[in-house]
């Protein structure tokens, strides 16, 4: 499944624009859209999440923001059409009645092509209500309409179920789906909760709650319509059903009262603790903190700074003074080794050359008949000159004279073995000690300047934190609501399923063949099932997707060696080890190693959901260090399917670029201009080659 075509009309500020994306081919997958801020990339993220899910794609975009009060349709609804009156074009009503339009343009994997046209309209006022939408759907070479059967009466839900099928799930598309900012925000979140929803996403989990659900309701419905038995006993037991009936369905309206209740809430802690920048209550003790985060991070700069000076003045010194010279000067100290040895061995002789020949006199005085003396001192002369050729000439590869003269023995032999091993040094041990450095002096920074405005705006802070503090204790409420009430639920769901197993065994006792009860067991019964499916499924995948995560977060982290693997319980526990056993998640981590995290799950849910489906993706780089960058990019585009990346004119460049540019099959730029001062995007073609450093 890939993307052909993305058409926008009266969209923001693309006033009519159309992008064209190639089919993937020869390894080339990745689709290059590039602009300043504020130039349309999210807003094509934003066509293109609508475009496809309409209203159900609404939690996939991150500017769309719930509003308060209601029940949660109606938030929904609020919600979408408020958002969509945020998207008109300003001079959208100048030829007509306000709309916008966005079509998409699909090829499945058979090759046949599906067109998916979405047309939202607005009053002369520019408001839009519910219903003021159409969905055309068009699939085959003969572009054959799809539509609900006439009896169907919700055709939304017709419809969302037809895109879900033939695409993806939106529980799952969200991770196929996603900006920088909805990358933070989920990095902000707990990791247990971070795998379980992706997993859940991964297998349809969510769907397979709702069918659920319809089977109970339709069960109870069968069960109240039909006859009531005579026997006394088996209408106690329809009684007790009815009983948890009623309290699994009062403690379902809790649950979902609080479900509903919870991602609001969850979206305004989020924007309140982006605002914060994980600030909390106490400012002056805010500040004190701050102060100490800077001085250990300029600590750490001055210990990396030094580190690297130690390694530039010392061994690094000798490494990058080149192969050639550290062979000579090697040879040339093994020369004079070899001389030293030479020397000392014939100095060594010469001590003792005189008593050799003092004994050799004697030994030939006492020979028989005696030489003359000349002749004898003519032997001994010879034997001198005998043992004065042992040590000349000197051997092969004896230096002539020495140019070290201040190394000698042990310490000329420390030096030779010092330059042997110094070729295990290499630049990128220089690099890491530098961005030590700079990291550290970054945050430092960082640190510095989130501190002084702090003390500029201490008030604010301190009203804000008491907002999130609220918040945060609402969400506890909630969140302990939804958990009492599905304990309660799956405590009389128990005792359910035993009453209507007993009930079951009267009925057929009683010859009891009441269509609507056989018809609400087996409701019962595929009830069960699911149930059990949906408690054995998550501790299935958690396997499949911790490996790929360990592979994933290699891949892209800063220190990758860190860790060795990451570890996922049946119960979504997620755990970072080390080498030596170490558990990194309960450590605390950089803002960047926590979005690299979550970068991770992401690209491990798209790999073991098999799916083909395009990999979106707008400015995935923010907090990120170079290598991160760099590994996420080659992590995210190594794949076989579609790759959309919507970059910043500051994000994939330079040797960014270079890590994926083979694997470009198409690059557009987005320019800005103005009507009037109205803007209005347009798309055009981007020539990778102005972008080379």
């Amino acid at each position: 499944m890939h993307l052909r075509s993305l058409q926008l009309i009266n969209w923001r500020s693309y006033r009519s624009a159309r992008f064209e994306f190639p089919r993937p081919h020869g390894g080339r997958n990745v689709v290059l859209v590039m602009a300043p801020n504020e130039y349309g990339k999210t807003s094509f993220f934003e066509a293109l999440t609508l475009g496809l899910f309409g209203r159900a794609g609404l939690s996939l975009v991150p500017r769309a923001r719930a509003v308060a009060g209601g029940d949660a349709m109606d938030r929904l609804n609020a919600s979408y059409s408020k958002f969509l009156e945020g998207t008109l074009h300003h001079r959208a009503a100048e030829n007509g009645p306000p709309e916008c339009v966005v079509k998409l343009e699909w090829e499945d994997d058979t090759g046949d092509p599906i067109e998916i046209k979405r047309t939202w309209y607005f009053r002369p006022s520019g408001h839009h209500k519910i219903g003021d939408d159409q969905l055309q759907i068009y699939e085959g070479q003969r572009r054959a309409p799809v539509a609900p059967p006439p009896n169907v009466e919700d055709k939304d839900r017709w419809y969302n179920e037809w895109i879900a099928q033939r695409f993806l799930q939106p529980s799952l598309a969200e991770f196929f789906l996603f900006d920088g900012e909805q990358i933070q925000r989920y990095a902000s979140r707990d990791m247990g909760e971070q795998v379980r929803r992706g997993i859940e996403g991964l297998l349809g989990l969510p769907a397979l709650r709702s069918l659920k659900g319809s089977l109970e309701r339709y069960a109870q419905n069968r069960r109240t319509s039909a006859a009531p038995p005579s026997d006394t006993v088996v209408n106690e037991v329809k009684a007790a059903i009815g009983k948890l009936e009623d309290r699994i369905d009062g403690k379902k309206v809790e649950r979902d009262e609080a479900d509903a209740r919870l991602p609001g809430l969850d979206i305004e802690i989020d924007e309140l603790t982006q605002r914060l920048g994980g600030r909390g209550e106490g400012t002056v003790a805010l500040v004190a903190s701050l102060w100490e985060d800077e001085k250990r991070h300029r600590d750490e700069a001055e210990r990396a700074a030094n580190d690297l000076t130690t390694l530039i003045t010392g061994d690094m010194a000798l490494a990058i003074a080149g192969a050639s010279l550290r062979g000579a000067t090697l040879d040339r100290l093994q020369s004079e080794a070899k001389r030293e040895r030479w020397e000392t061995g014939r100095n060594e002789g010469n001590r003792n050359l005189d008593r050799f020949a003092a004994d050799l006199s004697a030994r030939i005085g006492r020979l028989e008949p005696p030489l003359r003396e000349n002749h004898r001192e003519a032997v001994i002369e010879a034997a001198k000159a005998a043992w004065a050729a042992l040590w000349h000439p000197p051997p092969d590869g004896c230096a002539d004279d020495y140019l070290h003269p201040a190394l000698t023995g042990t310490t000329r032999a420390a030096a030779i073995d010092r330059l042997k091993a110094v070729e295990r040094h290499s630049t990128a041990e220089a690099s890491r000690h530098v961005d030590r450095f700079e990291m550290a002096v970054l945050t430092a920074d960082a640190k510095k300047r989130e501190r002084l405005e702090l003390e500029q705006i201490a008030p604010e802070i301190e009203q804000q934190a008491g907002q999130l503090k609220e918040l945060m204790e609402q969400s506890g409420r909630y969140k302990e609501q939804r958990d009492a009430a599905q304990r309660e639920i799956d405590a009389a769901t128990a005792e359910l399923g035993d009453r209507r197993a007993e009930l079951a065994r009267y009925v057929v006792r009683l010859d009891t063949h009441d269509p609507a009860l056989t018809h609400a067991g087996l409701a019962d019964a595929y009830a069960g099932l699911i149930d059990d499916l949906l408690r054995d499924a998550v501790p299935h995948e958690v396997g499949a997707v911790a490996d790929q995560m360990t592979e994933a977060w290699k891949a892209m982290a800063h220190m990758p060696d860190r860790v060795e693997r990451i570890d996922i319980s049946p119960d979504c526990e997620v755990r970072m080890i080390t080498g030596d056993g170490t558990d990194l998640h309960r450590i605390d981590k950089s803002a960047g190693a926590s979005q690299v995290f979550t970068q991770a799950l992401i690209a491990a849910i798209t790999r073991v959901s098999g799916r083909t489906f395009p990999f979106v993706v707008d400015t995935p780089l923010a907090r990120l260090s170079r290598d991160q960058r760099i590994g996420v990019l080659r992590t995210f585009t190594d794949r076989p399917g579609q790759v959309i990346l919507l970059s910043t004119d500051q994000e994939v460049v330079d040797d960014k670029l270079d890590a994926i540019r083979d694997r470009i099959v198409a690059s557009h730029e987005l320019k800005v201009s103005h009507d009037q001062g109205v803007a209005v995007t347009t798309v055009h073609d981007l020539d990778l080659r102005t972008l080379r450093p």
